[in-house]
């Protein structure tokens, strides 16, 4: 049986509202509870939160230490991490494919590539960790033994409270008209494919229901180059109807999930993709381009869609909102997988984990 000291979690930075640093916190309050001493040692830390953690440079390692690594970008981290006697386990969060980037900023391409490739380090470690079933394959793909999928924490209680705010009212009083509004929230980005939910919002409009409109909410995440892509393709294709709030506040947020009549998602790479789920907190039913850890975060709710035809994705919209037996059936399952990956289920899990180890 495995003594275990302490159970630590190192991160390039621990930032709160993020999602990577909402698990941590979540899994050092777990493991504190659990009678383990347990801190979060990060470069970079967000003081808002209550217990922002510590440098690296104060941790001191030992061999009855396991430390967890949140991996999820490059960062000569990881070769530290890797020389520590701890038993460690790198716990993976997926690096986005360089070749979204390169026509953009090849600078920022050349570092996911480093990125993508230098999580091998870690391969021979006893055991590691991924946050969704496509992340695990990736990590089996660059030749790790032993993945196990840690389930994230979600907890939606914040942004549903948010809902009830003055800000949140006031985007449902000006949107929520009888018109259509079609809804993505995301980092506005290549391989999050903004631009092809604007052609099938373009043939939605034009050829189905002229009472729409697409909120495209989310930061141009330092790529203004995209962004004018996708603005001069609005302009284009459905002027006046296609809008970029940008980064919003919580509050905001929660009025675009609750004016949106439908969640569309055509990204060809996510990690997990949480704005999947939040859209389902709010009963909306989602349609998602079927890639990477899409199916896994939906599992058989939603809408799933295989090829980008704009048309079929435009009539499928068309009868989500005329079809209200359908809008249930879809909205009910949602439900339920909200239940499935309740924070009650990821902590049986963690547990579980935690348990092996110490076998």
């Amino acid at each position: 049986m495995r003594r275990i000291q302490a159970i630590h979690q190192i991160a390039p930075g621990f930032s709160s509202g993020d999602a990577i640093g909402n698990q941590m916190a979540k899994m050092r309050a777990l493991f504190r509870a659990w009678g383990y001493e347990s801190q979060v040692y990060a470069p970079v830390r967000d003081l808002r939160i209550p217990d922002p953690g510590l440098d690296p440079e104060q941790y001191i390692s030992h061999p009855d230490n396991v430390l967890i690594y949140h991996y999820s970008t490059y960062t000569p981290l990881s070769a530290w991490v890797n020389d520590l006697q701890d038993f460690v386990i790198c716990y993976y969060h997926n690096v986005t494919p360089p070749q979204f980037f390169a026509p953009y900023d090849a600078e920022f391409a050349a570092l996911l590539a480093l990125g993508r490739q230098d999580v091998a380090i870690f391969k021979d470690r006893p055991r590691a960790w991924a946050g969704s079933a496509h992340n695990r394959a990736d990590m089996l793909a660059v030749g790790f033994q032993h993945v196990d999928v840690i389930p994230y924490f979600l907890y939606f209680d914040d942004l549903q409270a948010a809902a009830a705010s003055h800000e949140a009212q006031q985007i449902v009083e000006t949107y929520v008209d009888g018109w259509s509004n079609w809804l993505f929230v995301g980092r506005l980005a290549p391989n999050k494919r903004q631009d092809d939910i604007i052609r099938a919002f373009t043939y939605y409009h034009r050829l189905i229901n002229p009472c729409s409109r697409l909120f495209l909410v989310g930061s141009d995440g330092g790529l203004p180059q995209y962004r004018a892509e996708l603005e001069l393709l609005a302009i284009r294709a459905v002027p006046d109807h296609i809008c970029f709030p940008g980064a919003v506040s919580l509050e905001s947020l929660a009025g675009y999930y609750r004016a949106a009549s439908v969640f569309v998602s055509m990204s060809e790479h996510e990690g997990f993709g949480i704005p999947l789920l939040e859209a389902m907190s709010f009963n909306i039913p989602v349609l998602a381009f079927k890639a990477t850890a899409v199916p896994d975060t939906m599992g058989d709710a939603g809408v799933l869609v295989n090829d980008k035809r704009y048309d079929i994705i435009a009539e499928m919209v068309n009868l989500l909102m005329r079809d209200e037996r359908m809008r249930q059936r879809i909205t009910q399952r949602q439900q339920e997988r909200l239940r499935q990956l309740a924070p009650q289920e990821a902590e049986l899990a963690l547990r579980h984990i935690i348990q092996v180890l110490e076998r």
